[in-house]
């Protein structure tokens, strides 16, 4: 039963993120050489799948934070997801890098937040937050959005891997070998 209502306000949730802001996401990504990912708890677990999806098809992609990231540069791409918009760190990051020359993507669920100061939200996505409820689902705090978040982010690897021949190929040649 649990399953079902799940899956219904996912594909709820689905339909209320215009097609074009996912379209300007890839192309965002396409766009940048080098793809930086930052965000706290779950969401942060979610950057991280994507960047090592994006890394699989060949991008370079690092997660902010880690031992091995480089230092962010102008024209480099920082994407953040915060479902609050008020995550003390990602708000700072997001600034930091745009103060740096990045150009940034943020995705949130809050109409009015810190967050949204720094850069209007690329997506929205409706949930709710650790700090505020919401009519869009039952499930607690921001499991909405997260689980959206990785739809969103499998989205944009499947338009982007569709455009290389052989990309599933290629991207198992990059799955992890020593695990």
């Amino acid at each position: 039963m649990g399953t079902k209502v799940i899956i219904k306000e996912l594909e709820q949730s689905a339909d209320r993120i215009p097609e074009y802001q996912i379209s300007d996401l890839i192309q965002k990504i396409k766009s940048h050489k080098r793809i930086f990912v930052y965000g706290t708890g779950r969401s942060g677990l979610m950057l991280k799948a994507f960047a090592m999806r994006l890394m699989q098809i060949g991008l370079d992609a690092y997660v902010v934070g880690e031992t091995t990231t480089p230092s962010v540069e102008k024209g480099d791409l920082l994407i953040v997801a915060s479902a609050s918009g008020e995550t003390g760190s990602v708000c700072m990051t997001a600034q930091s890098a745009k103060n740096q020359g990045a150009d940034l993507v943020v995705i949130s669920s809050a109409a009015e937040s810190t967050l949204k100061k720094i850069q209007t939200p690329n997506i929205t996505i409706e949930s709710a937050t650790k700090f505020a409820v919401s009519d869009t689902s039952i499930q607690p705090l921001g499991s909405l959005f997260e689980q959206m978040l990785l739809i969103v982010f499998d989205a944009a690897v499947l338009e982007i891997s569709r455009e290389k021949p052989g990309s599933n190929d290629d991207m198992a040649k990059r799955h992890a070998s020593l695990e």
